[in-house]
This record gives C-alpha cells, structure tokens and sequence, in this order.
C-alpha cells in the first residue's frame, strides 16, 4: 500500500513538473491592465514583467545594489506609468504625433552601436551579435525585440509629452549670478562628494596593472608584479619606462585620486591610503586590488582646499568632445552649477508636464487594473 501510494505521489510531481511551465505561460500571457482610448489594449502580465525587470535592472546600477529590488509600491507604480505610457502612445497615434518605423529603427540601431561599442572596451575586441544579445538580456531582462517594442513606446510618449507640453521646457532658463552665487555661497564648505566645491586632497598617479582574470589566475598575476616591481627597484626611470612598454602580462594607465572615504569605497581603503602615504614621484611597492596588482607612482600632488566658482570643479573631468567635434574643457564650479541647477529644473518641468498630460489623458481614456490577475504574480 505504501509502494503504491508512494508511486502515486511521484506521478503527480512529475505531472506538476510538466504542467506547471504551462501554468506560468498562460498567467504571463493574461491582461494584467486594460487601456481604452481609441481603442482597448492589453498589457500583459509578461510585459508587465519585463518592464519591472528593467526597472529593477536600473535601480541596481542606481544605487551600486547589485540585489536591489522593487518594492510592493514601486512595482505598482510601474503598472500605472506602463499603462498610462500606453494611454499617451495611443493619444499619440490618434493626434497623429508619432514616429515612424524607420525612425524608431534608426534610434534603435544607434543604441544598439552605442550598447556594442560599450561592450567592445570590456571585451577589447568587436562583439558578435550574440555576445550583444546575451549582454542586453544580461542588462534589461529582455531580448532585441522586446527592449526595441520598449524604447519605441517610451520614444512616442516622449514626442507626444514635447509636442503636448513643449512651452513647460521651453520656459525653463539658466540661473542668474545672483543664483549661482547663493548655491556656491551655500555648499561652499563641503566636499565635491557631498554636492559642495571644496576638493580634497588629490594625486594624480601612473599605475601599472596585473590584472586577475580568474580566481585560479591569481598567484601567476602576483608573481608576475612581484617580478617587475623588483626589477623597477624603486626608480622612477625604471617605472615610467616599464608604464610604456606594456607587455601581455600588465597594462598600464593613468588617473585621479582623491583622499575621501567615497573613494576608498570605491577602490579599497588599503589602496588608497598607501597611494597617499607616498611621496611626489615615488614608486609603490606592489599594491593588491580585488581587479590585480599595481605599482603605482605619484605625478602630482593637489592639497585639499575650497575651489573659487572658475576653478575646475573635478581633476578627473578632462572635458571631451561635442557633437561638431570640438574640444569640450573640464567643467567648472560655475558650469557644474548651472548644470546641476539645468536639471533640477528640467526634473521639476518634467514632473509638471507628466502630471498635466496623465490628468488629460484619463479625461479621454482609462486604465484598469485586473486585481485578480495583479495579486497572482510571484515576484
């Protein structure tokens, strides 16, 4: 009796192993909102998904959270922003203010470049379309079709909040003296890390790189730098000849560090504090990061003080190039002003003109949530 019952429990996790993907495929497939507007459309639960995912996706990059999650309210807000983005793509369609598909193919496109050649610095090499593919799946939680289906509606609400809304951001104007002068006056006395213009003390370094590729990699890297920092011996000549002969063992390169807490975070407490218990020129024995081993040399050395409003705002800023491909200096504590105040005030007009627009359009249209449906989803 026990033989035959256990046989039947066997049978019934073998039924349930084989219909349960079916279960979560027909749940995915259900409406979890309905949009009426010109027309009635389903946002399905699996679109829903993808969407949060991305969300989560980005607020792990956000705030350096590699587990971040959504909460309950943020994933409810999600279904709202989604449903109201397709009321606007719906308006939008109706008023005929849209893109066509061969605009929306040309930005997709673009950002696929831009997402390859991202991917081309890590890899050091081109990317093949399915290294591209497995990356973005890695990064939005979606494939090619569903991350274009993605950016083509947020692309038409965007056009349509512009063309409904466009005289908010028009209106919108840098600060005067008398303002930056009052942000500068009151943040003066506090770091640059702290939204404040006073700089701590910075080196400006050459590094030399033993990367670790692999945990099994990690003894050969620390003899190789065990090898060259004694051949270096401590000579500056040595080192900055060494920094630019890079064989396939290291790399070499240089940079900006600053003596605060937000970078010895960022790149190892031991680290940093050796780099600044250096002197101006001299060469580090060989230093250990999770990435590889370094020798380091110091090329410069900046004391902490308070920047005046046309100081550079950042030493690791070095500018870069504009779209006519001019040269762009390093931001000053007068532009990263204006700039931090440009969009603080593109936030506030953002936030008037989503407001103003969702208020019109569930005048003209709806969102229903499907509760029933809502409470099913395992997240």
């Amino acid at each position: 009796m026990k033989h035959f019952k256990t046989k039947k429990i066997i049978a019934f996790l073998c039924c349930f192993l084989l219909v349960s993907p079916l279960v979560f495929a027909q749940i995915d497939l259900q409406p979890v909102a309905i949009v009426r507007l010109s027309r009635t459309e389903n946002i399905t639960v699996r679109q829903f998904r993808e969407y949060t995912q991305w969300l989560t996706m980005n607020k792990a990059m956000a705030t350096g959270n590699p587990n971040a999650q959504l909460t309950a309210a943020e994933r409810r807000q999600a279904l709202e922003e989604l449903g109201n983005q397709y009321l606007a793509n719906q308006a939008a369609e109706q008023e005929r203010i849209t893109l066509n598909d061969r605009d929306i193919t040309q930005r997709f496109d673009q950002t696929i470049r831009s997402f390859s050649a991202g991917l081309a610095q890590v890899l050091g090499r081109a990317p093949t379309d399915a290294e591209i593919d497995t990356e973005l799946r890695n990064r939005t939680g979606m494939n090619r079709a569903s991350f274009r289906e993605l950016m083509r509606r947020s692309w038409i609400t965007e056009n349509y909040l512009e063309a409904k809304k466009g005289h908010l951001f028009e209106a919108i104007r840098p600060p005067t003296d008398a303002e930056i002068r009052t942000v500068y006056n009151e943040h003066r006395n506090r770091s640059i890390f702290e939204n404040g213009f006073t700089r701590p003390q910075a080196y400006f370094i050459r590094m030399i790189i033993v990367p670790i590729s692999s945990p099994a990699e990690r003894a050969a890297a620390q003899t190789t730098a065990n090898n060259l920092s004694r051949q270096i011996g401590g000579d500056p000549g040595r080192f900055d000849e060494a920094s630019r002969r890079p064989n396939s063992g290291y790399a070499a390169a240089e940079g900006y560090v600053y003596n605060h807490n937000n970078i010895r975070q960022a790149m190892g407490a031991p680290f940093v504090n050796a780099v600044f218990a250096l002197r101006l020129g001299q060469v580090s024995g060989v230093l250990e990061r999770p990435d590889g081993f370094y020798i380091v040399r110091v090329l410069e050395t900046h004391q902490g003080r308070v920047l005046e409003l046309d100081d550079i705002y950042d030493l690791r800023d070095t500018g870069g190039v504009d779209p006519q491909g001019r040269r762009v200096p390093p931001a000053t504590v007068r532009q990263a002003i204006i700039r931090a105040d440009m969009q603080r005030r593109f936030g506030l007009a953002l936030q008037q003109a989503s407001e103003e627009l969702v208020t019109e359009l569930n005048r003209r249209g709806s969102v229903q949530i499907r509760e029933e449906i809502y409470n099913q989803i395992v997240w």
